[in-house]
């Protein structure tokens, strides 16, 4: 169960980036920083299934 959110996180994740538009401020957008949430957590799960 866990592998498989962490792979649906990490898919949101990347497609999330892909369909990111870009800012002309350096400035984080709220959108940037759930998708870098959500592959973070998304690795972290996947990670932690492996070592079981």
């Amino acid at each position: 169960m866990q592998k498989t959110l962490g792979m649906l996180l990490l898919m949101a994740a990347v497609s999330a980036v892909c369909f990111a538009q870009t800012a002309p401020a350096p400035e984080v957008d709220p959108a940037s920083a759930g998708s870098a949430l959500a592959l973070v957590a998304g690795a972290l799960l996947v990670i932690r299934g492996r070592k079981k």
